[in-house]
C-alpha cells in the first residue's frame, strides 16, 4: 500500500512555513513584524461541501483485455470462475536435422505446456487439477464470452495435471502433459493455431496466479519434441497472437488474457463500486466554489464516502483502494477512456485505503493536493475536476468496494470536508 503522505502536519507544513518566515514571534497575531503582516491573525476554518460531486458512476473493463497481470485461474463453485486463454498462433514447423537441410517437422511427441503457478492467498486444498482445453477456433471472436465457453467441452480437452496442494511452495513451474497426436495434428498442418484455455478443477474451490507471457523466464511456453535423438533439444515456444487484425497493433496484446466465465456483480443502483471481475473503476466528478479554489489557502481536504457492505465472497479479505487524478482533458468525452488517463506518481501520489469488501461506515481520502490543480488557468479550468476511484488488485482479484453515491440516501451521498485560511498577503499595507 502506498503510505498517506497527506497527513496533518504535513498538510499545514507548507502555509504555516510561510508564516513562521514571516513572523516568528508568534501565529495567531503580527504584532511582532509589523513591516510584514500588521495585524493578521491565523484563523483556520472548517466547512464542508455538499454536494461536492456532480457526477458519479461505475465504469466496468479494467485493465483492457491483455493487460492482466497476473493472470487468475480460479475455480469457487458457481460464484468465480476465470480460466486463462494462452494463444500459439506461431508455432515451430521447420528443423534442421544434423548434417541435413531445413525440413517440415513430420515428428512431434513429449508435448507440454508449462506455466508458473503462484499461490494467492487462499487456503490450498490437498488436490487440485489444471485441464487444457483447444480453444483454437480462429472463425471465431474468441475473446467473447459467448463464443469461448462452448469450447470448453470434453472433446476438445488436451490434457490434465493434477497438483498436489500439500506439497506445492508459494510459487511451482509446473508442466501440463497434452495429447501428443491432436497437436502433431496442428503443429504439421500449415496455417493451424495452438490455443490454450485453463480451467482449474477440484473437490473444493481454489485460485492460483499465472505468470503472463511478457515475463520471458517464467511465462507459459509450449515445448515439444521433433527427433527420438535425445541430443536434439526440444523445441521451445512462446505465445504470440495474430487476432484481432483490426487495429493491426492490437494482436500484440492478446498472447495471454483472463476469461471471466463467471464472477460477482460489485455494482448497484445509486452506489459508485470498485474492483471486482472484471474489474470496475468509479469516476467522480467535483463542482468545488471558485472562491475555495481561489481565494483561500486549503490546510486539509477529506473526500467522506459512505462505504455499503458487499457481502459473500471473501467479505473480510482486504482489498487498497487508491484515488488518483484524472487528466482526461475536456475534450476527451467518453469517461471510460478517461478513467484510464490517471497522473502518474512523479505527478501526483494518490491517497489510499485499506477496507474489506463487507466493510461498512465513512471512509475518508486525503485529496488536498488536487485542489491546487484544478485552479482557474486564464479564466478557465485546464481539465475537470476529476478522481477515478481504482482496486490495487485490479484484474487479478475479485476483490471489489462500494461506495453511496449521488443518488444513494441524502445522509450517505459523498462530502467534501476542508479547513482552510483565507488568503493571505504580505508585505505594506
Amino acid at each position: 500500500m502506498i503510505r498517506r503522505l497527506l497527513r496533518a502536519p504535513a498538510l499545514l507544513a507548507f502555509p504555516l512555513a510561510l508564516l513562521a518566515g514571516a513572523c516568528t514571534e508568534r501565529l495567531d497575531s503580527a504584532a511582532g513584524c509589523p513591516a510584514l503582516c500588521p495585524g493578521q491573525s491565523l484563523e483556520i476554518l472548517d466547512t464542508v461541501i455538499d454536494p461536492a460531486i456532480v457526477l458519479d458512476t461505475t465504469l466496468v473493463g479494467y485493465p483492457p483485455v491483455g493487460f492482466e497481470s497476473p493472470l487468475l485461474l480460479a475455480a469457487r463453485g458457481d460464484t468465480l470462475d476465470v480460466r486463462p486463454i494462452v494463444r500459439f498462433d506461431s508455432l515451430a514447423r521447420l528443423w534442421t536435422p544434423a548434417n541435413d537441410t531445413l525440413q517440415p517437422i513430420t515428428r512431434v511427441d513429449s508435448v507440454s505446456l508449462i506455466v508458473r503457478l503462484a499461490k494467492t492467498g487462499l487456503p490450498v486444498a490437498a488436490t487440485y487439477f489444471i485441464d487444457a482445453y483447444d480453444v483454437g477456433d480462429t472463425t471465431l471472436v474468441d475473446s467473447l464470452p459467448a463464443t469461448l465457453a462452448p469450447l470448453f467441452v470434453a472433446g476438445r480437452l488436451l490434457g490434465s495435471l493434477e497438483v498436489n496442494g500439500a506439497t506445492l511452495g508459494d510459487t511451482a513451474t509446473v508442466s501440463i502433459p497434452l495429447d501428443t497426436a491432436r497437436l502433431r495434428a496442428i503443429i504439421t498442418t500449415p496455417g493451424q493455431v495452438m490455443r490454450f484455455g485453463l480451467r482449474l478443477r477440484g473437490a473444493t474451490g481454489g485460485a492460483f496466479w499465472i505468470t503472463p507471457s511478457d515475463d520471458q523466464t517464467n511465462g507459459p511456453r509450449l515445448r515439444y519434441r521433433v527427433s527420438p535423438d535425445t541430443l536434439v533439444a526440444p523445441f521451445v515456444v512462446r505465445p504470440n497472437s495474430f487476432t484481432p487484425r483490426e487495429p493491426s497493433f492490437i494482436a500484440n496484446d492478446f498472447p495471454d488474457y483472463n476469461f471471466v466465465a463467471t464472477a460477482p456483480d460489485v455494482r448497484a443502483p445509486g452506489r459508485v463500486a470498485v474492483g471486482g471481475l472484471p474489474a470496475a473503476r468509479g469516476y467522480l466528478r467535483f463542482d468545488l466554489p471558485r472562491w475555495l479554489l481561489d481565494s483561500t489557502a486549503v490546510l486539509r481536504a477529506q473526500l467522506e464516502l459512505v462505504q455499503d457492505p458487499i457481502r459473500g465472497l471473501d467479505d473480510t479479505s482486504k482489498v487498497v483502494i487508491r484515488a488518483q487524478l484524472g487528466i482526461a482533458g475536456w475534450a476527451v468525452t467518453d469517461l471510460h477512456r478517461a478513467a484510464r488517463l490517471t497522473a502518474g506518481p512523479a505527478f501526483y501520489v494518490g491517497d489510499s485505503i485499506v477496507v474489506a469488501p463487507g466493510d461498512s461506515g465513512v471512509r475518508r481520502f486525503e485529496i488536498n493536493a488536487l485542489l491546487s490543480t484544478w485552479r482557474l488557468v486564464d479564466g478557465r479550468q485546464p481539465i475537470p475536476s476529476a478522481i477515478i476511484l481504482r482496486s490495487e488488485g485490479e484484474g487479478y482479484t475479485p476483490l471489489a468496494a462500494r461506495f453511496f453515491g449521488l443518488n444513494g440516501p441524502a445522509a450517505l451521498r459523498p462530502r467534501l470536508r476542508v479547513s482552510y485560511v483565507p488568503s493571505i498577503r504580505f508585505g505594506q499595507p
